[in-house]
Formats: C-alpha cells, structure tokens, sequence
C-alpha cells in the first residue's frame, strides 16, 4: 500500500469514526447537500407550444428564484444586448430557465450572458458563468404535432415534461434508412433535431414510444450566386440570393478568409416573390472574401465561391501554363491569365515561322482564366472561322484573324510557335507573358479490336474505359456473332480535322473517308472464286467515340447491324466462321497529315454464339453447389440460370441465379440443394446474350467426392492409366494392369457479378497495358 493511499485510508476511517459518534452508519458525507451548481448545455430558442418565443436554459438542479433576473440572464444577438425584449424569466421545472421573448430572435449568433450571481436553492454558486452559445431552431414540434421543416435548420421537438425519451425515424423509401434515439434532458423539455445532413422526406417522432409526430423535410434550394470572382478593391461584390421560397428574410453578410464577418459589410432584406434578392458588398480591401447568406425564418445557411479582390491598376495577362505540347493536326489548349481587366488578347506564331494569329477573348466567367482552344488543322485554310474557340462557354471569343501576311497552305510544321498575351484588344501592344507551343509530328500508332456483350451502351470514353476495367469490354481476336465489335485506334492528329466537320462525333468520323484517311474492315477468308467483301460502316450503323486527350478513337457496331458487299455489290451478312482485318489508313498527302502513307490493323474471327453445359450436370443435396459452364459471348454477358425439377422428383423445385460470363468464357451459379434428395432429377436452362439458350440434364448425387476406381487385371503386357483431370498417359511395361480413374470434386463459388473479383485485377492491368497510356 502506497503512503498516499494509507492516508486516504486513515482520514476515510476518522471520518467513519465521527459518523459512528453522530449516530450513523453512513459514510459521512454520503447524504449531505449538493456543493456544485452548474449549467447543463443546450441554451435553445424555439417558438414553445404557447405559440411564445423562448430561450429554454437547462442547469443541474432548482435556480434560487431570486436570480431569475434579466441582470443575471443577458441575451445578445450578434453582440448586441436584448434586455428589453426580454419580457419574463420563470422556472416551469426545477432546474430548467425560461426566458421569454417579446418575438423570435431570428439570428444564428444568439448567446446568454450567465452571471456569477446565479445560485441554487441552497445557495451554491455557479460554477460556469459566462457567455453561453444559444441554438435557434426554427420549427417546433410537440406531441400528435405535424411540421414542414427546410433541411439545414433544427426542429426543437418539444414534450410535455423534462426527460422525456425521444426516438426520431424515416417512414419513407428515401429516409427508412435513419433512426435516432435520445433524451430531451434531465431538465429540459426540448430535443433538437439537426436536419443539415438529412435526406429530404418524412420522419416520425415517438415521446416516450407514443405520441407520434411528423416532420417532412423540404429542400430550401438557398443558393448564392456571384456575378463575378475577381474584382479589384475600387468594385463592389455583386449577386443574387434564390431560393425555392419568396417573401423570406435573409441576411447577407462578407466573411474574410479566416471566417470572420466583415464589419459593415452586410445587409439583411426579404427576397422577392420569385425567391430573389440582388445585393451589393464593398468596395473592400484586398484579400480573398465569400459572401455567406443565412435564410432568418429557419436558419439555414450557403455560402458563395472565393471572391479575389486584388488591387485597381493596370490589367496584366499571363499564359498559364508556359509551355504547351500538341501534334500537328490536333487542337491546343492555351489557358490565358487575366487580372483587373476583363479581356486579353493572344498571339500564337510569328513572322520568324511564317504564321502569325491573333485572338481576343473576354472573361464573362469572372474566375480569371480563358481557356483558348486553337485548331492546328484548321489554321491550314488561312480562315480564323474555326482555328479558335474558347472551352468554357460562359467566356466569350471577341475576334480573331489570321495575318495575311503569314498564313499558311499545308498543316503547320512541327516546331516551336511563340505564345504573347496582353490585356486589351490591340495585338500590337507589348507583351505582358509569354509562353511556347511546341508542335509534335502526328502518328497513326495501332489497331486494336475488342468486343463487348449484345445490347451495350456507351456513351462517352469514361464509359468505354470503365467497362475494360469490369471487364465488360474485352480484347479478342474472336467475337461472337451478335456480340459487339469495338475497334480502338490510336493515332494523333485528327483532332482538328474532326473538329471542323459538321455533326455529331460519327458523322464527323465518317464525313473525310476515302480522302484523308479511311477505316475499313474486309473479309480475310474469301474462300475459292470468291472476292472479299467489305463491311458497309457508316454513321447509320457504326458509333465513334473520340478521346482525343489520349489519341484513342472508339469505333464500334454491333455485329448483327452490319452487313458486307463484294466487288460488283453483292450483300453478305456477317455470320459465323468469316474472319476479318480491320485496317485503318491516312493517305500520303505531302505537307498534311502524313507525308508517307501510313496503315495498321488487326484481324479477327466471328464466331457462333453459344453456350454450353457437361451433360448431365451432377450435385450432391447439400448447400452451395456450383453449376459452371463455357460460352463464346462476350464477358461480361448477363446470364440467366434456371434449375427446375423434372419426371417424378417431389416436392418440385425451381432455382434461378443471374451470372456474368468471365474473361476467359466460363460462367458460374451457385444454387443450394440441401433440401433434395438423392435420385431427384431436374433440368438446367441457360439464356442470355447473343446466343440461344441451352438446356441440359442433371441429378441429385451422393453427398461429398465421387471417386469410382474400376482395376482389371488381363493377360496382356501393357498398362494403360486414364485420368479425367486432362492427362493421359500411355505406359508399356511388365505389369499386366489396367485401371481407369475418375474423380469429381465438389468446390464451392460464389455467384460471379459485374468485375468478377479478382478477374478484375487481371483484366485491369490488361487494359492498362493494352490502352495508349492517356497523358496528363
């Protein structure tokens, strides 16, 4: 024993001792008066059932009534003292304070001061005074009650005595999902309830697991938006305030970057009947602001983007990013800088390189930036019409030209193109940043086939690349009949002649065929007197995908859309067993896309759709029997597996699961037959994908391996050993011994769904390695 715990000891003893000459058997101390007087937390002003406006203020036990006074109670709104609204201060409940209030204190910066004049009914001081911060919920709910409140405020739920058992749940497919339980206090009778991360929908209220009320959350929409993010310390902040509801009051207020509001800078209005408000902050400083609004019915709060407020004086411009790369024919993003003026002007080229072109640009989006996109391929017809566009729409293209003096015939050379940029619309005006485009000679790379399940959709290159990661676009040099055919051509340089063409991405594919460049795909296995004939792509059955950020274009059709012409204009239509080369071509055109004509291509088989299943298909009556096949559809392919019980079998069953076809052709369902019998017999049924469905027969076996072992011993001297794993070996010896060996071993799967798990990571390092790498 420690000598501090011996002396606790003794004095605990003494102690005992005075307790026993006082008459007790108490420890002494154990029923003296409380010696501590504190508040609880939890200051919350709410409109009660009365319909009056309160602050409810908890403490741990009964308030000496003769400090129920507004010198000991102070409340504030935003520093500034209430007294005078504060038209009583009772205690309804031992413990609990309420102080009411001539109307409702529409802030989200309400506080109590607590004096230290405060005691308990024993006299006992407070023992944490001080400036208390006060919630304010909007919308009160009692019991029986029914309330529409906006998501982001606080419901007071409010019961019939302090602490009482509050229960909060969703009642509805968008919120079944949420339950809460708690209390509203030991001396309170108000619960809050936050909605700020809630689902929108309906949610139930029990006091104490009866009296059920409603709160159905609606969506505010409060929303601010800024008519510009960069604005000099001469300009005022502008925007307006929306919101799914009019006739509201708001206050709007500029906050520093720490936060803080700024002095002076705010104003409190009600929107309009269609839920606007149109303010005016500043001019401020310099420094970075955002303009918080707080919607005063129900306290909910947004605030604004960052606003940059820089210094009045002269415009400067800058390109971004000093150095951009591009092969000819492609398009270039140059993004230009701009900083206490709204428009730039761009130079790209000079007379050293015999292209000179000049372009305004305005910034309407107010972020300080204009992307600039400049058609390399485009520039070669000497009209700026389509050589310059801006990426954002918001921003606006003011003007452009090509000098005349420097204009160009044939695709822009590879090389280095100086890059100036100036405030202002006078492209003579000195530079104020500089930059260099570097031009890349073009390249058609590869051909790449891949194939996909009958029925895909892809709408855009996210999409293509998402579905080879799941594995629901393959590589193949086989592609079933039905199934969809992707080809995937990396090649630069076609940005810019695509991008010039009317339509839509195919059409704009398509439109240059046969001059530029040409995809075609031809039968490789014509067969005897016959000529091969070509695939009829066009924009009626083909769709392209560009992903010009990578040089990758997506070609895809689905193989039963399509169909052949031989010399002389004879149809086929693409079946099984014709085999095909893809070939993608630009032509030999000096000084344009390729000086040397330049091809790839690939080449693939179409193949019979169809599934198949070892017959009979044999399980034992046990869980987790895994009925596995092959197809040549696509992965990927949705199956459909039925197990129904045929001939006599008693009870009937039927059992269905839903597989994905994997990368290497198998499909797997896994079924549980614990609850049939040995003998039963049943039939399984495949459907789905391109191909047609297939059925087969199966039995209910013995539970566990089967392994049959048949030896017979004849006069001959040659061995023989079959075994059904896949091996077969043929041995001549002494020994005069035949035997023959099979083995089924049960092994149980789980039912394979889109990605099918580890699959995933083999196929997605196949894709990486298959894919261009994109660029950054």
């Amino acid at each position: 024993m420690s000598h501090t715990y011996k002396t606790r000891a003794i004095a605990l003893s003494a102690l005992m001792v005075l307790s026993v000459f006082a008459g007790t058997v108490a420890f002494a101390g154990a029923s003296a008066a409380q010696t501590t007087f504190s508040y609880d937390g939890g200051a919350v002003h709410y409109v009660n059932s009365s319909d009056t406006a309160v602050i409810e203020v908890p403490f741990d036990t009964e308030v000496n009534s003769n400090s129920l006074t507004t010198a000991n109670f102070t409340v504030f709104d935003d520093d500034e003292d209430l007294s005078g609204q504060v038209s009583d201060i009772t205690q309804p409940d031992a413990g609990r304070v309420v102080i009411e209030m001539n109307e409702v204190v529409q802030s989200h910066d309400i506080e109590v001061r607590l004096s230290d004049d405060i005691e308990d009914t024993s006299n006992n001081d407070l023992s944490n005074s001080g400036r208390k911060d006060v919630a304010f919920a909007a919308t009160t709910v009692g019991p029986n009650g029914d309330v529409n409140a906006y998501k982001g405020s606080i419901v007071a739920v409010e019961a019939a005595s302090v602490n009482t058992d509050i229960e909060v749940s969703g009642t509805d497919d968008e919120t079944e999902d949420f339950f809460a339980s708690g209390s509203t206090g030991t001396n309170s009778r108000v619960y809050t309830f936050n909605t700020e991360n809630r689902r929108i929908g309906s949610y139930a209220v029990t006091f104490d697991g009866s009296n059920e009320a409603t709160i159905e959350l609606r969506e505010l929409g409060l929303d601010v938006d800024l008519d510009e993010t960069s604005v000099t310390d001469e300009e005022s902040i502008e925007g307006t305030v929306t919101a799914n509801a009019g006739d509201r009051g708001v206050k709007v207020e500029l906050l520093d970057s720490d936060g803080d509001a700024v002095s002076g800078e705010s104003v409190t209005a009600d929107l309009s009947g269609q839920g606007e408000y149109e303010f005016s902050l500043g001019p401020v400083e310099t420094g970075e602001y955002t303009v918080e609004v707080t919607d005063l019915g129900s306290g909910v709060v947004t605030e604004s983007s960052t606003i940059i407020v820089s210094t009045a004086g002269e415009g400067r411009a800058s390109i971004k990013d000093r150095i951009v790369n591009q092969q000819r024919g492609d398009i270039a993003n140059i993004t230009v800088s701009i900083a206490n003026a709204d428009e730039a002007t761009l130079t790209v080229g000079s007379d050293d390189v015999g292209f000179r072109a000049n372009v305004t640009v305005q910034d309407d989006s107010g972020d300080g930036e204009v992307s600039v996109l400049f058609n390399t391929y485009a520039a070669t017809s000497g009209v700026s019409g389509d050589v310059f566009e801006v990426a954002d729409s918001d921003d606006e293209l003011v003007t452009s030209d090509i000098d005349p003096q420097n204009t160009v015939s044939s695709l822009l050379d590879a090389g280095e193109y100086d890059l100036e940029v100036r405030t202002g619309s006078d492209a003579a005006a000195d530079a104020q940043g500089v930059g260099t485009l570097i031009l890349e000679e073009r390249s058609t790379d590869s051909l790449a086939s891949w194939t996909a399940p009958t029925g895909t959709t892809l709408d855009d290159s996210d999409d293509v690349y998402e579905a080879i990661e799941n594995a629901n676009v393959t590589r193949s040099d086989t592609i079933a009949d039905g199934d969809i055919v992707i080809h995937q051509l990396n090649a630069s340089g076609l940005e810019g002649v695509l991008d010039v063409q009317s339509g839509n991405d195919t059409a704009a594919f398509f439109a240059p065929n046969g001059n530029l460049y040409e995809l075609t795909v031809e039968q490789s296995n014509p067969g005897a007197n016959r000529q091969p004939f070509v695939l009829q792509l066009d924009a009626s059955n083909t769709v392209v995908i560009p992903d010009p950020v990578n040089d990758n274009y997506f070609v895809a059709f689905d193989t039963d859309d399509v169909i052949g012409q031989r010399p002389g204009g004879q149809t086929v239509d693409l079946s099984a067993d014709h085999e095909l080369t893809a070939n993608f071509t630009v032509y030999e055109d000096e000084g344009n896309l390729a000086d040397e004509e330049q091809t790839v291509e690939d080449g693939y088989a179409i193949v019979e759709a169809e599934h198949s299943l070892d017959e009979p298909v044999n399980v034992s009556a046990v869980a987790d029997q895994t009925i596995a096949g092959e197809t040549t559809v696509a992965p990927g392919t949705e199956l459909s597996l039925r197990v129904r019980s045929t001939g006599d079998t008693q009870p009937s069953f039927l059992k269905t699961a839903t597989v994905y076809v994997t990368e290497n052709g198998t499909y797997q369902g896994m079924f549980d037959f614990s609850e049939q019998e040995v003998g039963d017999t049943f039939d399984v049924t495949v459907r789905g994908g391109a191909a047609d469905s297939v059925t087969v027969d199966g039995n209910v076996a013995e539970v566990g391996n089967m392994t049959e072992t048949e030896t017979e011993t004849v006069t001959e001297t040659e061995t023989e050993t079959e075994t059904t794993t896949g091996t077969e070996t043929e041995t001549e010896t002494v020994t005069e011994t035949e035997t023959e060996t099979e083995t089924v071993t049960e092994t149980e799967t789980e039912t394979g769904t889109p990605g099918f798990g580890v699959v995933v990571a083999i196929v997605a390092l196949l894709a990486a390695a298959l894919l261009t790498i994109r660029r950054d």
